[in-house]
């Protein structure tokens, strides 16, 4: 057993594949790295390419567009509301046809809620303890990650 040799071979194995004959530390250590490597799960388990998931650039499937377009629905219903609390349509805001101050000015003191039929304002209410529990459920679910 020569350092020399042991480290020549610890640096290039398959170069001086002919000092394991002679050094019995080595061989040992190639053995049990060999049995590692066999009984190794990580080699043991290769994944098919087509198990794993596209990414974006990849042609994936999952888009964002329903996303955008519920968004885009939800603010055509705000605005569709907004003109028809205030009595105009959009034509007449685009013609110059601004509706009065004070109308404006009710629907930022959001009287036009006071002054709804009762079951509105439990709609309303209701609609705030929904959409309030839905968030609380959503916080208090378990993050999904890549750890999954």
């Amino acid at each position: 057993m020569n350092p020399e040799d042991c480290q020549r071979y610890l640096e290039d194995p398959e170069a001086n594949a002919a000092h394991l004959a002679g050094c019995a530390e080595c061989r040992a250590l190639a053995e049990t790295l060999d049995e590692h490597v066999e009984t190794s799960s990580v080699l043991g388990s290769r994944s098919s390419v087509d198990e794993l998931p596209l990414a974006a650039w990849e042609g994936a499937s999952q888009r964002s567009w329903p996303l955008v377009a519920a968004g885009a629905i939800a603010v055509a219903v705000i605005a569709a509301l907004l003109f028809a609390a205030t009595g105009t349509s959009p034509l007449e805001i685009l013609r110059g046809n601004v509706p009065p101050a004070d109308v404006i000015a009710s629907l930022l003191r959001l009287r036009f809620v006071q002054n709804a039929p009762l079951s509105w304002q439990i709609f309303i209410a209701a609609a705030f303890i929904v959409v309030n529990g839905i968030f609380f459920a959503l916080l208090r679910r378990a993050p999904r990650g890549l750890d999954v």
